[in-house]
């Protein structure tokens, strides 16, 4: 039994040397896989450098081409410069026996024209100048306009208007329109709707005074007329007759469309009696359109100022090719 075990069992040096060959299998693999690709590597550059000394003369052409440019290059700035500095003739030399030989024309070269800084500085200097006096007119109409369209609304809702007629004053080129409101401007004049609410009474007082100087003095009549300062009635839907209840009528309705103008012109055929009795009102009537037709003026004045500053802006025509 142990004969045959033992006859079964390798001896250990053919495993030892099984082992070794393994290993040296092993190392050769290694070996080839790194030393393959260094090898191509060394192949390939020897190669290329022995292609290049077979071909020497590849790069001429290039070469050749970059020296033909420069020496382009140094022709046309040695022309630029002849042309930007030219030189100075001598009148007293003596002629040439012979005439030299044509030289060759140089291809026309494109040169841009010479900078005068001196002109260009002062006309741009110059430009400037004229904006900023353009813009500070544009700046002073613009401030006028604003101080008129502000002294338009405050006169118009029957307030005192001193204080923006106080600012406008300056900028407005009539003297005689401010002159106008000055009297007005302390108090204000009272507003197309306060004499829309006001015209009923005056008008009821004029009707009365009509009548009266129609001759009615009969004893009612001179009740009607003493009452007439507490209550007055009178008819407001007869616009198409001649008398003054009528006119005062036509009167009323302008003046409820918004028409003070018309309403005023109206009140003018009142009988001298029935005239003298709306001439309160009147007053105050011919007041408001005076305001209102003088701030209406100024302001339009002020903002043709101010188109007109725009309009000459020279900013808007560049000259000379300048910004």
């Amino acid at each position: 039994m142990s004969d045959t075990l033992e006859s079964t069992i390798p001896p250990l040096d053919d495993i030892a040397e099984r082992e070794a060959r393994a290993d040296a299998a092993r190392m050769t693999r290694y070996f080839m896989m790194f030393a393959a690709p260094l090898l191509i590597m060394f192949v390939i550059l020897i190669g290329a450098f022995a292609w290049k000394l077979s071909h020497p003369k590849i790069a001429a052409p290039v070469a050749a081409a970059t020296a033909d440019k420069d020496a382009e290059i140094a022709q046309l700035r040695q022309q630029i410069a002849s042309l930007q500095n030219p030189a100075p003739q001598n009148p007293g030399a003596a002629p040439s026996a012979t005439p030299a030989a044509p030289a060759a024309t140089p291809a026309p070269v494109q040169t841009a024209p010479a900078y005068d800084g001196g002109g260009s500085l002062a006309a741009l200097n110059a430009r400037m100048d004229r904006l900023e006096a353009s813009q500070k007119a544009m700046a002073r109409a613009a401030g006028a306009a604003y101080a008129a369209r502000t002294l338009q609304l405050a006169s118009h809702n029957g307030d005192p208007f001193l204080s923006e007629l106080a600012v406008a004053e300056p900028t407005i080129d009539d003297p005689s329109l401010a002159a106008a409101l000055r009297p007005y401007a302390e108090k204000g004049v009272p507003s197309e709707v306060t004499l829309a609410v006001r015209f009923p009474a005056y008008a009821a007082k004029a009707n009365t005074a009509a009548e009266s100087h129609n001759g009615k003095t009969g004893f009612f009549d001179r009740i009607a007329q003493g009452l007439a300062g507490f209550i007055s009635v009178r008819r407001t839907d007869n616009i198409d007759g001649q008398g003054a209840q009528a006119i005062l009528a036509r009167a009323e309705n302008r003046l409820n469309l918004g028409d003070l103008h018309g309403a005023v012109g109206y009140l003018t055929a009142l009988p001298p009696a029935a005239h003298d009795a709306m001439k309160p009102w009147l007053d105050q009537a011919q007041a408001r359109l005076l305001v209102d037709d003088t701030t209406r003026r100024i302001s339009e004045r002020a903002m043709s100022r101010l188109g007109q500053s725009a309009a000459t802006d020279p900013a808007a025509a560049p000259e000379g090719g300048l910004l």
